[in-house]
């Protein structure tokens, strides 16, 4: 546990409120803004649009309501290898990586008997 150096942030007002700007200082944390016209400057926005790209292909193949879609599109965001880090969110949080239905279709050919 401990202070974090630096804080990104969107132009949030909740960074810049008195309490946020003499934490930072006290602490020597450093508040970095991203620009409000480029959301992709933050993780979580770019989180969001892999998740809007996934929910755009699910509704084109079946209905269109995308709230019904949201629980495949995160499994399908768990478990896909990120570059960055060489792993899936789910192997980084859980250990070895959750098995897929194409896993088990996979494990259930190899394995006929089983």
């Amino acid at each position: 546990m401990g202070f974090p150096k630096q804080i990104p942030n969107d132009q949030g007002s909740s960074y810049m409120s008195n309490l946020a700007v003499k934490f930072a200082e006290k602490f020597g944390t450093k508040v970095t803004r991203s620009s409000i016209h480029h959301p992709q400057n933050n993780p979580v926005e770019r989180c969001h649009r892999i998740i809007k790209r996934i929910l755009k292909v699910l509704c084109i193949e079946a209905a269109p309501e995308w709230e019904n879609h949201v629980p495949a599109a995160l499994f399908a965001l768990r478990t896909i290898r990120h570059e960055s880090t060489g792993f899936t969110p789910s192997e980084l949080v859980y250990g070895p990586n959750l098995r897929t239905p194409v896993t088990l279709l996979y494990e259930r050919w190899i394995n006929p008997e089983d």
